[in-house]
């Protein structure tokens, strides 16, 4: 593979990409502004360039959105925002009782390399729990139920989660581009 840096925050988000692409990547954490915005490759086609910028040489910057489809495109790509502010018991219960509980997670890759900026998105569907569940994982892990699971991806092993998220789906393809 291409030297490129990941640029992320995320240690998790660097372990589960390792795992995915089965190689070690470099990482550089920058504080990156970001773009408000719902469309996720508008928001990681802007990161992608900020981060060029800043290391100079070819980079990777990843960003999630994840939809709850009784709010529409909320909170998309403000997931990190809304919970930080609400929590995750907080994001269960935005869905009240009888609601459409449906979710969709997407992860938008970019790749920049100084003279295009390539993206790569992988989605999974699945649905929204009514409390947090215990487990492994980060993030939202512990309230997104893959579709055809009864369980939160916090509470799958990395192996079954690693083969049908929204980040390996984007990775996977991402990794057929640059290799």
């Amino acid at each position: 593979m291409k030297e490129i840096t990941f640029v992320t925050g995320s240690e998790n988000k660097v372990a589960e990409m390792e795992r995915i692409l089965g190689t070690p990547l470099s990482r550089v954490a920058l504080d990156l502004s970001e773009i408000q915005s719902l469309d996720l490759e508008t928001v990681v086609r802007d990161k992608a360039e900020r981060a060029y910028e800043v290391v100079g040489g070819p980079v990777l910057v990843e960003d999630t959105a994840l939809v709850f489809h009784a709010l529409g495109r909320l909170p998309g790509t403000f997931i990190k925002w809304f919970a930080e502010e609400l929590g995750y018991n907080g994001l269960c219960n935005l869905l009240t009782s009888g609601a459409n509980r449906g979710a969709t997670v997407s992860a938008s890759i970019a790749y920049h390399d100084g003279t295009e900026i390539r993206t790569f998105t992988g989605s999974c569907d699945g649905s929204i729990s009514t409390e947090p569940r215990e487990g492994e994982g980060f993030g939202f892990d512990c309230i997104f139920i893959p579709k055809g699971y009864d369980k939160a991806w916090s509470e799958l092993p990395n192996e079954v989660k690693d083969k049908m998220s929204h980040r390996s789906r984007a990775a996977k393809k991402m990794a057929d581009f640059i290799v």
